[in-house]
């Protein structure tokens, strides 16, 4: 008898064991979820990190730093030596009148950051353009067809509701779906 309970005794201790063991880690995992310790990158732990190098180059040579939002689509990007408007533009597929437009200055210098707003980064139900932007710097977006207030808002990084409230004359009933040629107008996107 006293072997099987001394087998008995082996199991409980085994799982106490793995138990603490799996306390101990869990512990661990989350003391650095929490800590106040900067991630790879420079961003607080939790935070997703808002500067990340440039994607691949463009043939031009783009060599300069990418900032993103929380959605992930770049914002801002920071020039360096020898970048130019044309360069700039058609790494980030837009023409260099509308990359133009959101900035002030009339040629890129190193070091200066440069508004990217108006990128068009493909996304389901947003296949549309930007056009533009308004006298309040907000972006004007012609949509195609096949474009739902959700992917356009997804790609623009904006909260649908604001997307809803900027575009409210174009409600028909509660529903919204953007008819092909519309004019759809984007409220300021955070810039994290």
């Amino acid at each position: 008898m006293n072997l099987g309970s001394g087998a008995h005794r082996a199991r409980p201790a085994a799982a106490v064991l793995l138990a603490a063991v799996l306390a101990a880690a869990l512990v661990i995992l989350l003391a650095a979820c929490s800590s106040g310790a900067d991630a790879p990158g420079g961003a607080p732990a939790g935070h997703p990190a808002v500067s990340a190098p440039a994607t691949a180059p463009a043939p031009g040579g783009l060599r300069g730093t990418t900032e993103v939002n929380g959605f992930l689509l770049p914002m801002r990007y920071t020039a360096v030596d020898g970048d130019t408007w044309e360069g700039i533009a058609a790494h980030f597929r837009m023409t260099p009148e509308i990359l133009k437009s959101f900035n002030e200055a009339e040629s890129v210098a190193a070091g200066e950051i440069i508004d990217l707003r108006g990128v068009d980064v493909p996304q389901l139900g947003a296949s549309g353009r930007v056009t533009g932007q308004d006298g309040q710097g907000q972006l004007l977006y012609r949509a195609s067809a096949g474009d739902t207030p959700a992917g356009i808002a997804s790609r623009y990084g904006v909260p649908l509701y604001a997307l809803r409230i900027a575009n409210l004359n174009l409600l028909n009933g509660g529903e919204w779906i953007p008819p092909a040629g519309t004019t759809i107008t984007i409220p300021n996107p955070p810039i994290d």
